[in-house]
C-alpha cells in the first residue's frame, strides 16, 4: 500500500513538472520583453546585446528587415531624443505565449504614450511578434516583428 501510495505521487509529480515550467517560462518571457522595451527607451544598447541572440533580426513597422548590428546602432545611447523635447513610455499587455521547449513565440500588445515639446500625441498601438530561442540555457529574442495597429476609425456624425 505505501509504495502504491509513493508511485502515485511521483506520478503527479511528474506529470505537473512541465506545468510548473512553462508558468516559469511564461513569465520570463514577460519579463525579457520588459526588458527589451525598458531598454529600447532608454537606449540602452548594452541591455539589448545581453537579451538579443547572436543571429536576431528584426521586421521594423516600416517593413524594413535590420540586422542585429543595425538594431543596436540605433539604440546606441548618443543617439537618443532629448527627454526634454520627446519622451516616449511603453505598455505591454495582451501577451499570446506558445512555447515549443526550445524556441517560444509571444505575440503582445504595444502601447505607445509619447510627448513632444511638451504636447501629448494620441497614444500608438502595434503588435509584436518576438521568437525566443534558447542560447546556452537562456531565453533570448531571436527575431522580432512589428505591425501597426490602425486606430479606430471616427464614428459618423448623426444628421
Amino acid at each position: 500500500m505505501l509504495k502504491r501510495s509513493v508511485f502515485i505521487i511521483i506520478l503527479f509529480v511528474a506529470a505537473t513538472l512541465p506545468a510548473l515550467a512553462q508558468k516559469s517560462d511564461d513569465a520570463a518571457f514577460r519579463t525579457i520583453v520588459k526588458q527589451m522595451l525598458d531598454a529600447q527607451t532608454a537606449y540602452d544598447a548594452a541591455v539589448l546585446d545581453k537579451i538579443y541572440t547572436a543571429d536576431f533580426i528584426e521586421i521594423s513597422p516600416l517593413g524594413e528587415f535590420d540586422t542585429r548590428d543595425k538594431v543596436l546602432g540605433f539604440y546606441k545611447p548618443e543617439l537618443r531624443p532629448d527627454p526634454a523635447k520627446v519622451n516616449v513610455a511603453v505598455d505591454a499587455s495582451e501577451f499570446s505565449i506558445r512555447n515549443y521547449d526550445k524556441a517560444a513565440i509571444v505575440i503582445t500588445k504595444l502601447t505607445f504614450q509619447m510627448t513632444a515639446q511638451g504636447q501629448q500625441i494620441p497614444p500608438r498601438n502595434m503588435r509584436a511578434m518576438l521568437v525566443f530561442r534558447k542560447e546556452n540555457g537562456t531565453w533570448k529574442i531571436a527575431s522580432a516583428q512589428y505591425t501597426g495597429i490602425r486606430p479606430a476609425a471616427p464614428k459618423p456624425q448623426e444628421k
